[in-house]
């Protein structure tokens, strides 16, 4: 490569599912998901590669009085390097993303645009593929230190070490870095591998080197410095905290001077504090009543989108074969399922069709096929029959074993138990007996992914599981972590080598047009011997005290805070 260049050494080693990945799919635990949510979505072609140009923040007028905001989060953040597995939550994401760089920021219609970076990351070369990463010249850490190319080489280097604990080490893990400069690095990956979502490398807030603290527990409860367009000024434990505007920001804003998080873990308790004027923005997960309550108080606006979360029903091949999987979904009324549990929220609420793309997405294709777009009781029944299966009193049975199957979830989510008991009734219905059987809250997930199995690993135990993935913009690597032979993601066990050939070839795959022509005919592929059942994106609920201006919920991991620069106050 040209330039004065310094080669950083590579590690490679993987990891497997960790609580939120900006570049893979995510299972989601619950009470409120602990996930990370628009109506229509642009092309992704439409991104700007360039980014916005500097401009001075405006001085408030002497006699002008600081303007405040105060959100109400759920959860309260564990850590400003929000970048490390254990402390990898939605909840600090809001908060850091506007304190530290992010490369690319992305948009609420999944495209993307430069942040911290001057331009989309660049490619150099495509086989090998080397892209370049350079930051803008007039980003800085609020001490006046230029944020730079040792920041990125800090995150890449903890980011492929284990003993630093990095929750995403894809595209990391099988690329070599070298400095360009002060402002650049170049990744390349090796030839024939190219690491197709190179976009959104350096794109998780990452947290300055210069300090020289520890990447896992050095920023714990001190961010130390800010870049982005606000600062932290109080940090209260338990309570709240708070920024500032960052006097060094490069960009436009902020338009509000100081902005509040107070941690409300009580859901209850949100709506009050919002209508009192406690809290200015509440983002709770939507219930039904929580919904209706805060649409009865004067001077709210708010918003439910249907972003990149969703619930399917997973089928764990090694216990429930492929004809039992089949009448399943003839057996399943999706359409009344919807109705149900998210036609409440809205009435655009739609039966999910795709594993891979999202209803609102450019690519989104729906791919379910004439049979189980309605369902047909009869059918699942044939299939049962045609397969060896008998009536044995009103369950279908075949050498000796009655077609009885347990169905878990994360125990207390009101929601996903009164999805398992339309299940377990429309599928009594078919001869097929379902038993619920759930853990509290996110214990489900270690036996569902096998973690306390001997030996650990998929199969899970279970028969049918109902929790959610996470999409993003860019899912080839992560469809192939979920649906991926030996996968530690793919906890059903589920092997198709024809999906599997499709998900690889589309890793690998630079065009975006062809990489969703693959995606889309690996998840028609799916359709046929069903990893698991689609059903419903999951709704997402902002309310805001309606004098606030510019505020919009994100579907990406960005979430509503992604613009938290550009919000104002009315009079």
């Amino acid at each position: 490569m040209k330039g004065n260049t310094r080669p950083i050494h590579t590690i490679r080693w993987r990891r497997g599912l960790v609580i939120l990945l900006a570049l893979t799919l995510v299972a989601t635990a619950c009470g409120n998901d602990d996930s990370s949510t628009p109506a229509s979505q642009e092309p992704a072609e439409q991104e700007s590669s360039e980014a916005p140009a500097a401009t001075a923040t405006p001085a408030p007028a002497p006699d002008d009085e600081p303007t405040s905001v105060v959100v109400g989060l759920e959860q309260e953040i564990t850590n400003f390097n929000n970048l490390t597995a254990g402390d990898n939550l939605l909840a600090g994401r809001q908060i850091t993303r506007a304190i530290y760089p992010t490369c690319v920021r992305t948009r609420p219609d999944f495209s993307f645009e430069p942040y911290f970076c001057e331009t989309l990351p660049t490619i150099i070369q495509e086989d090998p593929l080397v892209v370049e990463y350079r930051l803008r010249a007039d980003a800085t850490w609020s001490d006046g230190t230029p944020v730079s190319s040792d920041d990125m080489v800090f995150y890449f280097e903890n980011c492929n070490d284990p003993q630093d604990d990095c929750a995403a080490t894809q595209g990391f893990d099988s690329a070599e870095l070298e400095v360009v400069d002060d402002k650049a690095v170049r990744l390349s990956w090796p030839e024939g591998q190219p690491f197709v979502e190179y976009i959104l490398l350096f794109s998780g807030p990452f947290p300055p080197a210069h300090l020289g603290r520890d990447w896992s527990d050095g920023f714990r409860t001190d961010p130390g410095v800010g870049a982005g367009p606000y600062v932290m000024d109080e940090y209260n434990p338990g309570s709240d905290l708070t920024l500032v505007a960052n006097p060094t920001w490069f960009g436009e804003g902020p338009h509000i001077d100081e902005v509040t998080f107070r941690f409300i873990s009580d859901v209850g308790n949100l709506p009050l504090a919002l209508e009192n004027g406690e809290v200015d923005v509440i983002y709770p997960q939507p219930q039904v009543d929580l919904v209706a309550q805060i649409g009865g108080i004067g001077g709210v606006d708010s918003s439910i989108t249907f972003g990149p979360t969703w619930e399917h029903i997973t089928f764990n091949t090694a216990t429930v074969p492929e004809e039992a999987r089949r009448a399943i979904a003839l057996a399943l009324d999706r359409e009344l399922i919807v109705t149900a549990l998210m036609r409440p929220f809205s009435e655009s609420a739609q039966p999910l069709g795709n594993r891979i793309f999202m209803n609102g997405q450019a690519q989104y294709v729906d791919n379910t096929p004439s049979e189980f777009q309605q369902r047909d009781v009869a059918a699942a029944r044939a299939v049962l029959e045609e397969a060896g299966w008998e009536l044995d009193g009103d369950v279908y049975a075949k050498d000796g074993r009655q077609l009885s199957l347990r169905i878990r979830t994360t125990g207390g989510n009101d929601r996903r138990e009164q999805f398992q008991e339309l299940v377990q009734n429309q599928l009594g219905e078919a001869g097929i007996r379902i038993t619920i059987d759930n853990l509290p809250g996110g214990e489900i997930f270690g036996p569902v992914f096998g973690s306390n199995n001997d030996p650990p690993g998929p199969p899970g135990d279970f028969d049918l599981v109902i929790f959610a993935w996470v999409g993003g913009p860019l899912p080839a690597t992560s469809a192939l972590q979920v649906f991926g032979t030996g996968s530690d993601s793919n906890p059903g066990a589920y092997v198709d080598d024809r999906v599997n050939e499709l998900l690889t070839e589309a890793t690998f795959t630079l065009d975006l047009d062809r990489q969703a022509e693959l995606l889309n005919q690996a998840d028609a592929l799916m359709w046929e011997t069903l990893p698991n059942t689609p059903v419903y994106q999951l709704p997402f609920f902002l309310a805001w005290n309606d004098k606030i201006q510019n505020i919009q919920d994100n579907p990406t991991l960005e979430s509503f805070t992604w613009n938290l620069e550009e919000w104002t106050l009315s009079p």
